[in-house]
């Protein structure tokens, strides 16, 4: 048998195989028009691998893998389009399983769920070898498939002849199109949208109040040194700067600012010692050492009140 009679004869075997489930459900034009598409895009799918001398070779490019959660390769699908058959449907009748399908040169088989053994669906004269065979055909069944595949071939050698070279081309650049706007809505996205692992940490600012408490603080204590009487000429200068400084240093650097009592204590005092000599006072004496006055005795007593003077007038003269 030669190589194209042995290809369109399997072929045929198979297409009826996966076919006859459907002849319940849809018309005898649909079943036809499937089946012709489909023997033609299995035919161009296995001419390249295709040699009756050794069948095995190349067995796993003709294999198609039928599953109900996704859609079939490109040449069933193809067909399902063209004939509007719903694939879901399709393999729904097929028996709603996963099975790998197998087209092989004067062989057809199938092997459920990826597992076990290959069942042959089909099988030529001529055995395949390394093949387990489990045929399933009577002769009534072989001979109405016999009758299908050459009522088919001769339909599709007409619908051929009537179509000219440009109709084809179109039809092919229309099933290019399709399969292109299929691929692209189905293909992963080329570009995701990064995302942190965690959240960027925030910078930390001064808190408002802190920074209202310290100029309270300072305004204060500048009230406070510039209601006392006492003289520190020097030392407050010295003081203002450094506390000036400090501030200026604890708001750059955010640092805890000392306390009053602490600042008192750092300062130096000046005391005039010189100043040691005594004032008499009516209700007792002190001394001045530190600008500060000490009483002592009894209230003071009231000064005697002056009487009052009238004051003499001249008196006005008459002209």
């Amino acid at each position: 048998m030669s190589t194209s009679s042995s290809l369109s004869t399997t072929v045929a075997h198979a297409v009826s195989f996966l076919t006859r489930p459907l002849l319940k459900s849809y018309a005898s034009p649909t079943i036809v028009k499937l089946q012709l598409v489909l023997e033609a895009n299995l035919t161009a799918l296995y001419a390249q691998s295709w040699d009756v001398n050794e069948p095995l070779r190349g067995s796993g490019r003709r294999c198609l893998t039928l599953s109900p959660d996704c859609l079939p390769p490109r040449a069933v699908y193809a067909a399902c389009i063209a004939a509007g058959v719903q694939w879901f449907d399709w393999i729904a009748l097929l028996g709603g399983r996963e099975f790998d399908f197998f087209v092989d040169p004067a062989c057809v088989s199938m092997r459920l769920d990826r597992k076990g053994s290959l069942i042959t669906v089909w099988a030529d004269e001529i055995p395949s070898p390394s093949v387990a065979k489990r045929v399933f055909g009577e002769s009534r069944i072989q001979a109405s498939i016999n009758q299908q595949v050459e009522a088919r071939a001769r339909a599709f050698a007409l619908e051929k002849q009537q179509k000219t070279v440009a109709q084809q081309l179109l039809e092919e650049d229309d099933d290019d199109q399709i399969f292109t706007l299929i691929a692209h809505e189905i293909a992963a996205p080329t570009w995701m949208t990064p995302v942190l692992a965690e959240f960027p940490k925030p910078p930390r600012s001064l808190s408002p109040l802190s920074t209202f408490s310290s100029s309270h603080s300072r305004s204060s204590s500048r009230s406070s040194n510039s209601s006392s009487g006492v003289s520190f000429s020097s030392v407050e200068s010295s003081h203002s700067g450094s506390s000036a400084s400090r501030s200026r240093s604890g708001d750059e650097n955010a640092q805890p600012r000392q306390s009053r009592r602490e600042r008192a204590r750092q300062a130096r005092v000046f005391i005039d010692t010189s100043r040691n000599e005594v004032t008499p006072y009516d209700g007792g004496k002190t001394t001045v050492l530190t600008g500060g006055v000490m009483l002592g005795g009894g209230p003071k007593k009231a000064s005697p009140v002056a009487p009052p003077t009238h004051g003499w007038r001249a008196p006005a003269m008459r002209i």
